[in-house]
């Protein structure tokens, strides 16, 4: 199987949360932008120190295994990506809802979407 991000929704989800919240730069703008407590995006920030696109790729991918049986040739493309930062209770995190078509020898099989909240590096569901 494999992820194919023609457009580059993935990549500016993921250039988006390495720049401005693992960074930390302006997290006071951000949070008060996206309604968060701004020691909770702080603390997010920390938690994601030594984010790695590699091993989001690789649990994004296991994650979307889970749900059906691929064949080898299978091509997984990236349709849209929405990311968002929220928080519950004393957590902030960042959301992303990935929508994809799935497409066998070709032909396209299968439109589906994935939830993914990021906790911390370590933290993915």
């Amino acid at each position: 199987m494999q992820i194919i991000d023609k457009y580059g929704y993935l990549d500016g989800a993921i250039d988006y949360i390495e720049k401005h919240i693992v960074s930390g730069r302006g997290l006071q703008k951000i949070a008060k932008k996206a309604r968060i407590n701004e020691d909770l995006l702080k603390n997010l920030s920390l938690l994601l120190k030594g984010f790695s696109e590699q091993k989001f790729i690789s649990v994004l991918q296991g994650k979307i295994e889970e749900r059906r049986i691929f064949k080898e040739e299978s091509e997984i493309e990236i349709s849209g990506v929405d990311v968002r930062l929220d928080q519950e209770k004393n957590n902030a995190f960042i959301y992303i809802n990935i929508t994809y078509d799935i497409a066998d020898d070709g032909e396209q099989e299968d439109k589906a979407k994935i939830e993914i909240k990021i906790y911390s590096k370590n933290n993915i569901k």
